[in-house]
């Protein structure tokens, strides 16, 4: 027999104080449709309606407000108990995180070491080693990892919140001659080198919006590849400027003649948002006075989004 969910009543409050499922749904940072889901199997093992949906937004029923009223105890109850978990200082666990290798390299290491000084107790596995950001979305949805560093804001069963944003650049060999002002015709003569991650297609396609003509020349997974390519003066490519790390000295970064920018978030299973040692982690990650010590923030290349 199913059981009440806590989540089921923690998004039927949300849809009522919110007056709809897409504000819920902004207020909870999950999906419209996943809201949609929970309240009608609510309804369904309750075997009463709940809301009276319109096109207008949701109201709710007579039983849904007395229903309400014991919900909203729950949930303090449930607020209670997470309080006294929190002041608890003992915190201990290990959380497996999937993530790209400039983020490991540039982004973490002032995180982990204060981790590592108030929390000796929480133990990271970090695999940076994934080639595509759907490596990293499908290792947290399948539970290989606990928390994921991605580009995808909206992923179905994910908590997902805002992270920092670094800009999307032309990576061009030092001996190549520009003139003022820059145009893509300057770059035709050069052959484009794209990485072979999907993410990239979508801003290939704004540069061709902005002019760019050169046809692909070569694909690499690796982004140590392309910067090596380039570092040669075989040709040019575009990427998120924390991937280039470190620029060799044969290379020069160049701003696109229209700003872009790779958008970071921080995602785990939605069952695990409330996880004590998960959540620590997330907030550690997330803390601005920590990412402000880093190289790449000094320098200018980082932006937060939150």
């Amino acid at each position: 027999m199913s059981k009440i969910k806590l989540n089921q009543l923690e998004m039927l409050i949300a849809v009522v104080e919110n007056n709809g499922f897409s504000a819920a749904a902004a207020a909870l940072g999950c999906t419209q449709s996943r809201i949609s889901h929970a309240i009608v199997e609510l309804e369904q093992h309750l075997n009463i309606r709940l809301l009276h949906r319109s096109r207008t937004g949701c109201v709710p029923t007579p039983a849904c407000m007395r229903i309400l009223q014991d919900a909203q105890k729950v949930m303090r109850l449930v607020a209670g108990i997470e309080q006294v978990a929190a002041e608890t200082p003992q915190i201990a666990g290990r959380i497996r995180v999937a993530c790209f290798r400039s983020a490991t390299a540039y982004i973490l290491p002032p995180c982990l070491e204060a981790l590592a000084l108030s929390w000796p107790d929480i133990h990271l596995d970090i695999d940076d080693s994934a080639t595509e950001y759907h490596h990293i979305d499908e290792a947290v949805s399948s539970g290989r990892a606990d928390i994921g560093v991605t580009i995808n804001g909206h992923l179905p069963d994910m908590h997902v919140v805002p992270y920092v944003s670094d800009p999307y650049v032309l990576l061009l060999p030092r001996t190549f001659r520009l003139q003022q002002p820059f145009s893509w015709r300057q770059l035709e003569a050069l052959p484009l080198i794209q990485p072979s991650v999907n993410t990239l297609t979508m801003v290939i396609e704004r540069c061709r919006e902005m002019g760019l003509r050169n046809e692909v020349i070569h694909k690499l997974a690796s982004d140590s590849g392309i910067v090596g390519l380039v570092n040669q003066g075989i040709g040019f490519s575009i990427m998120p400027w924390l991937s280039i790390l470190p620029v060799p000295d044969n290379m020069r970064i160049l701003e696109l003649p229209q700003p872009l920018r790779r958008h970071l978030y921080i995602m785990t299973r939605a069952e695990n948002r409330h996880d004590r040692v998960i959540s620590t982690l997330i907030n550690l990650l997330r803390d601005k006075a920590l990412i402000r010590t880093t190289h790449v923030w000094r320098s200018g290349m980082l932006a937060f989004d939150y």
